[in-house]
């Protein structure tokens, strides 16, 4: 398998396809792009991307690129899958439904992302991830992470969760108004 050269410091994240689609709704793909050098996804998430009619996205952004897994990765991410189907956490008990965040939790622990960012929003892959040792956040956390580093206000961070709840992602109004508030304070703490 051939290796990408990084370059010093770059920051790379590997995604889900649920944080991928909560960027495309509410137009924040740029500003994933701004954040990081390179947003990595498995074969199943780019296949999910196909099916929710974002392949133009992916065909026209050099910054986002499908990886891969090893033999060895895909049976991993087959009894991840499973893991997070038993999850009590999960509402959805089919194992196959699970394959993008399983892969993209074993393309995250590979050892030369073990300083990225795992993008994952449900909650049952949250925690088998967590438990794994990959590096976590979801959607809502990179536009805080947006927020600390100037790149947006804590209102366009609002907005923009306000649009993937409109849209149909599970976002929940109390979750928006928690991130709202942890992102007027984390602007406070910047200045």
């Amino acid at each position: 398998m051939k290796l990408e050269r990084r370059l010093p410091g770059a920051t790379y994240a590997i995604s889900n396809t649920g944080p991928l689609i909560s960027a495309f709704q509410s137009s924040s793909f740029a500003l994933l792009t701004r954040i990081f050098t390179r947003v990595l996804i498995p074969p199943a998430c780019a296949a999910e991307l196909r099916r929710h009619g974002w392949e133009e996205v992916q065909i026209s952004s050099p910054q986002l690129a499908i990886v891969r897994l090893t033999p060895a990765e895909e049976k991993r991410a087959i009894t991840i899958a499973r893991r997070i189907a038993e999850h009590p956490a999960t509402d959805d008990p089919v194992a196959e439904n699970h394959l993008g965040e399983a892969q993209a939790i074993a393309l995250a622990l590979r050892s030369e992302h073990r300083n990225d960012l795992l993008l994952l929003d449900e909650l049952a892959a949250r925690e088998i991830a967590k438990q794994m040792g990959a590096k976590l956040s979801g959607f809502p956390g990179v536009l805080l992470l947006a927020v600390q580093v100037g790149l947006i206000s804590a209102e366009e961070l609002k907005a923009r969760l306000e649009a993937c709840r409109y849209k149909g992602t599970h976002y929940g109004a109390e979750l928006i108004e928690q991130v709202y508030e942890m992102a007027k304070l984390g602007r406070r703490k910047a200045k």
